[in-house]
């Protein structure tokens, strides 16, 4: 059915590994997502989604600047 309606396949694991991304991505905390992954260990979540994190830190740093940059321009 997939192929006829060209649309490619995933895994299970691939739908895990969505699910975590898409809640990192909305800013749901690594904490909270390694444990509904199950992980052991925080380290395990950050070394396996390391790109998202990145990608999430610079997020942060230019919401960080824009907050301050707000402030400044409030007073």
């Amino acid at each position: 059915m997939l192929k006829k309606l060209n649309i490619d396949a995933i895994s299970v694991h691939g739908l895990r590994h969505t699910h975590a991304s898409i809640l990192l991505y909305q800013g749901i905390s690594i904490s909270y997502v390694s444990e509904k992954l199950g992980h052991g260990y925080i380290d395990s979540t950050k070394s396996y989604y390391t790109h998202f994190i990145k990608e999430l830190r610079e997020k942060d740093e230019n919401d960080t600047i824009n907050v301050f940059a707000d402030m400044i321009d409030i007073k």
